[in-house]
């Protein structure tokens, strides 16, 4: 069994992308815009929200 859990906050990107925008969703419940560099990574997390955007191809 595959005691893996799935995060729900994850944004596939395509693997062109460089950068990526993050605002918590949520409209007036999210929190401040943040803006992140995805060049030569492959995954980053937001530090507010835990938001996981992945590069796919």
């Amino acid at each position: 069994m595959n005691s893996e859990k799935k995060n729900i906050d994850t944004e596939i990107v395509s693997k062109d992308t460089e950068i990526v925008k993050c605002d918590g969703g949520q409209g007036d419940l999210g929190h401040p815009t943040v803006y992140f560099k995805m060049i030569n990574i492959s995954e980053i997390k937001c530090n507010y929200c835990n938001k996981n955007f992945i590069k796919k191809d």
